[in-house]
């Protein structure tokens, strides 16, 4: 007996079919279509409004594909598996590209990368905990900030008349979420190390008694 999805005519879906889907394309662009456009619009200062209406929509992404997946009932096992990788290896690429820019200072990139990759590492060992996580308040909150601060930083490297006003704000939010970013990791790192919990054995039990 098989477990597979179908449609309401009654025809079978098969895995491929349902892990193409609206969401997960969304996830798709938001890595390989929104990172690099935000990159290059980076580059010049003429350019940087451009590259913060970009970054909103990139960040936007973050939270359009998850409410899709919800909405439409296609959650698949292969987008919550793209889903943080396009907002984490997205995030760090955008990062690395702000400090080139000079626009980021080096302790943020640093930061983010440093815990993404200690977590991945150890997530990688541990891959049966993976599935027993959930996103904790602390991870969506400092997900906010982030994703709030470098469209300001963004905007603050620009060529407004508000830029050095602006550049302060982002710099007291990229501030604080990678002050939660590492608070979050370290959660993150506990839920992966912590010992799993004994099962009873209930024959054990039975002859033991």
């Amino acid at each position: 007996m098989t477990n597979q999805p179908v449609t309401r005519s009654g025809r079978m879906i098969d895995r491929t079919e349902q892990n193409v889907n609206v969401p997960n394309t969304i996830t798709v662009l938001r890595l390989v279509v929104f990172t690099p456009l935000v990159t290059v619009l980076l580059a010049q200062p003429d350019t940087r409004l451009a590259a913060t209406i970009a970054l909103v929509l990139f960040g936007a992404t973050d939270w359009i594909d998850g409410a899709l997946a919800r909405g439409l009932g296609q959650t698949t096992r292969l987008g919550q598996v793209l889903d943080p990788i396009a907002d984490r290896f997205g995030v760090a690429w955008i990062c690395v590209a702000m400090l080139i820019f000079s626009i980021l200072p080096w302790w943020v990139p640093v930061t983010i990368i440093a815990v993404d990759a200690v977590v991945l590492v150890v997530g990688i060992g541990r891959t049966e905990r993976i599935d027993q996580m959930r996103v904790l308040p602390v991870g969506k909150i400092r997900t906010a900030l982030l994703m709030a601060g470098l469209p300001l930083a963004a905007l603050g490297a620009s060529t407004i008349g508000q830029a050095p006003t602006v550049a302060v704000i982002a710099h007291a939010v990229l501030v604080a979420g990678s002050v939660l970013h590492v608070i979050a990791g370290v959660l993150y790192l506990y839920a992966l190390l912590r010992p799993m919990p004994r099962v009873s054995d209930p024959e054990h039990e039975s002859v033991s008694r």
